[in-house]
Order: C-alpha cells, then structure tokens, then sequence
C-alpha cells in the first residue's frame, strides 16, 4: 500500500464499500451525484497513478489504488436525499431545490451564531447581526456548490453538518485574515496564545489532507507552519 492508500482507507469508503453500506447500487449514488443531490467523490484515483480531487487536480500517485473514495458520513446525506426524492415525489416539487433551501437554510443559521461569537462577516451580516442578503446569498450558494463537488469531503472534518463547514470555513478565514495567511508570526504574548486557541480550532475542524496533497493544503501553512514559526516578541518577553 502506498502512503495515500493508508489515508484514503483510514478516513474514505471506496466505491464498493459505499455501495453496499448504504444497500444500493453503485449506479444508483451515481444518478444521484449526477442530479446534484449528493456530493461527487472527495478523490478519484485513476489506473495511470494519479489522484483527483476539485481542489487540487490531477496529482501523481504512482501505484496507489484506482477507484472513488467518499467520507463515511456520506451514507447519512444518500438518506436525506432519498427522502427528499420521495417527498418532492409525493408533493410534486423539485428534490435538489428542496435539498439546497434545507442546506443553505443551515448554513446561513449557523453562519448567523458565528458572525456574533467567532468572526465577524461583514460582507454578510450588518453590525446589528442583521443579514446581508445578496452577501449571505454569495456565501450560501458558494458553499452549496463545494459541498456538491466534494471540495468540503476533502477538506472538512465533518463535511456533511452545515453547522461543521461552516465552523471549518469561518475559522479557515479568520485564522488566515489574522495571521497574514501565516506570514504574521512574531506576536505579543496574549496574541500568540489566542493565536495557538485558534490554530488548534482550525486543526481540529479541518482534515489532515493526504500526503500526497498536503504540502500546498491550508492545513500545512496555517497548522503546522504556523505553529512551528510563531514568536513571542522581546518586548513582550521584556
């Protein structure tokens, strides 16, 4: 097994497994990927020793494993758009327009808890919490959109709770934002402890990304990089 086998059996299902977890047929999650009901797979691996993911592209992997590989909590979404067939069935409406409204509904509430406790969102919220509706919009269908083609299976830890990507993508903004994209690294001493605060938030929210990827993730600069390189400032020491 090659290292990225390791982590894709550590933290994926595979195609097969996925199938028979949730009692369908392959082709049966395939036509539900294809109608934007449930998300595509976080990594493809294919028979020329390459991995793909919408994230980083075409990447060698040379004798890792072909196939798709899809977060385990993949199985509870493939419920709730089966259900969302059924009831779009019974009421004649559209399943993947009432699956984005449920999602995005979500996502906007728990962005809404965020903006007053953890980072301000000022492109989407007013300083009285009020929402922004073109700018929560922007941030909602954006948001719908990486979920569906596996960009947050990839890079979240619990990427199907809109709750949790929300969590993960707030964090990701404010840690980058306050640390020059972890360019800042000298830092008084109250400043470099929220800074460790968050940067554990931030790891603990966010997947540790392959070995193949990991040298260009988020992850890398603004976890492990930026740990190793923050300073207390002498004046601070002083």
């Amino acid at each position: 097994m090659t290292e990225l086998d390791t982590y894709l059996a550590q933290h994926y299902l595979d195609e097969t497994q996925l199938a028979a977890a949730a009692a369908m047929g392959m082709d049966e999650i395939d036509a539900l990927i294809r109608a934007g009901l449930v998300p595509a797979p976080a990594y493809v691996v294919d028979d020329g020793g390459k991995v793909h993911s919408f994230v980083f592209g075409a990447m060698a992997a040379p004798g890792s494993r072909a196939g798709r590989y899809f977060p385990p909590s993949q199985l509870g979404w493939i419920a709730i758009a089966r259900q969302a067939l059924a009831d779009a069935a019974a009421h004649e409406t559209d399943a993947r327009a009432r699956l984005k409204a449920q999602f995005t509904s979500r996502y906007a509430a728990a962005l809404a808890t965020l903006n007053l406790t953890t980072w301000r969102l000022r492109d989407s919220f007013d300083d009285a919490g009020t929402p922004l509706a073109e700018g929560l919009r922007v941030r909602t269908d954006s948001a719908w959109t990486y979920f569906l083609n596996g960009t947050f299976s990839l890079c979240v830890a619990h990427p199907m709770s809109e709750a949790h990507i929300a969590w993960k993508e707030v964090l990701q903004e404010k840690l980058a934002h306050t640390s020059g994209n972890g360019s800042k690294t000298l830092l008084p001493q109250r400043q470099a402890q929220e800074m460790h605060a968050l940067i554990d938030a931030y790891a603990a929210a966010a997947m540790p990304f392959s070995p193949v990827e990991y040298a260009l993730s988020s992850r890398k600069r603004l976890v492990e990089d930026l740990r190793a390189n923050m300073r207390v400032s002498d004046t601070d020491l002083a």
